[in-house]
């Protein structure tokens, strides 16, 4: 009797666990990442990436570690102001201290150039780590979402 009060302790205690790591997760480096990119401020973006970080955008180049991560968004930021940012989250897997995302993206900006506006739709997958207390990415992948073909 003695070790089934302690089985379903420990296993209440564990469940306890998860669903406190999976509510940290929730928060993820997305927390740091969405205000930072919608005030266009690249430094503070950068910080939500890990010192090693890679990040692939479509049509450019991959970026490695935070100074050309910030680079890459100091000039995204230089082009165009950020007017909304939607992500659709459709799955997530959490493990301990690694969180990895996936879903759909819908951005809205102004060109500062000739003032127009654009939407950028497209899907991201992203990896991240909790480090010194606060998520990171370590991995961070947007690509375009093409429309779909048509059916035969």
């Amino acid at each position: 009797m003695q070790t089934t009060k302690l089985f379903a302790m420990a296993s209440a205690l564990a469940l306890l666990a998860l669903s406190l790591m999976a509510a940290d997760a929730a928060d993820a480096a997305y927390a740091c990442w969405e205000p930072a990119f919608v005030a266009g401020n690249a430094d503070a973006v950068a910080h939500c990436y890990a010192p090693d970080a890679v990040f692939w955008l479509p049509g450019a180049s991959t970026m490695r570690g935070r100074a050309a991560i910030r680079a890459g968004y100091a000039g995204y930021f230089a082009a165009a102001t950020i007017k909304s940012i939607k992500q659709v989250e459709m799955g997530r897997f959490a493990h301990g201290n690694e969180l990895s995302t996936w879903g759909t993206f819908t951005v809205v900006s102004v060109s500062r150039k000739d003032g127009k506006e654009s939407i950028d739709r497209g899907r991201y997958t992203d990896v991240s780590r909790k480090i010194d207390g606060r998520w990171m990415y370590l991995v961070d992948h947007a690509s375009d979402d093409p429309p779909a073909v048509p059916a035969n």
